[in-house]
């Protein structure tokens, strides 16, 4: 079953959704770009709140493809106690040799890491083997542009399933992100992702950096424990 993934920016947004949890209480900075990343402080105040009633994760900012800059900063969002960290991917020169360095910090820190691929800056090489070798736990793909565009306006459904075969075939979690609607559930639901993340649907007027809306969080939750069959494809 595909479960579903919430993006929070504060301790009051995230109580907000005390009736209505999501799977993964993600915790970013919308304002600060796809990947911003909220103070430690307040990510930590938001695993003490959540208690281990669902998990957490935390992003850790759009940072260049740098290891040591990533080590410290997947070290340093771990210590919050979170669940998952996630970091992004960004096609940078130096990627592939980036996230072969990281793999020792990965392997030591005991948090699961999980990798961000965009569909709108998709690197040239294939990935999914390389982060699987490194040790992530999961990759997701989301939108790196936050202009209304959201993930099926960059891959068609085919495509994205292949990525879901790919990246569960390596042994790796699986999400779809990027300006995700309600309507996109009954779209992507077949395509059996571990997760499915949204942000913008749970704001007024599908403003991500507005204030998050419970009813809103109430429908997206409904929809996804609906139960809906899972269709066959390919």
């Amino acid at each position: 079953m595909t479960r579903w993934l919430a993006s929070v920016q504060s301790l009051e947004e995230a109580q907000s959704l005390v009736e209505h949890l999501p799977d993964i209480l993600d915790m970013k900075n919308p304002s600060q770009g796809a990947l911003g990343a909220l103070t430690h402080q307040t990510v930590t105040e938001i695993v003490r709140w959540v208690n281990h009633r669902c998990l957490c994760s935390a992003t850790v900012g759009d940072l260049t493809m740098q290891a040591d800059i990533l080590s410290a900063a997947i070290s340093d969002m771990a210590a919050t106690g979170v669940d998952y960290v996630k970091i992004g991917i960004f096609d940078e020169p130096d990627l592939s040799r980036c996230i072969e360095q990281l793999e020792s910090t990965i392997k030591a820190v005991h948090t699961p890491v999980i990798a961000v691929m965009f569909a709108d800056q998709l690197p040239v090489q294939k990935m999914i083997p390389t982060l699987a070798k490194a040790g992530f736990a999961g990759v997701m793909l989301d939108t790196a542009i936050k202009n209304g565009q959201g993930l099926l306006d960059h891959l068609s459904i085919g495509t994205l399933k292949r990525f879901v075969v790919e990246a569960k075939s390596a042994g790796l979690l699986c999400g779809l992100a990027g300006a995700l609607t309600i309507e996109n559930i009954q779209q992507l639901s077949p395509l059996e992702a571990d997760y499915l993340g949204f942000r913008s649907a749970l704001c007024h007027q599908q403003t991500r950096t507005s204030f998050l809306d419970p009813e809103l969080a109430k429908q997206i939750h409904s929809q996804m424990n609906a139960g809906m069959p899972k269709a066959k494809t390919g």
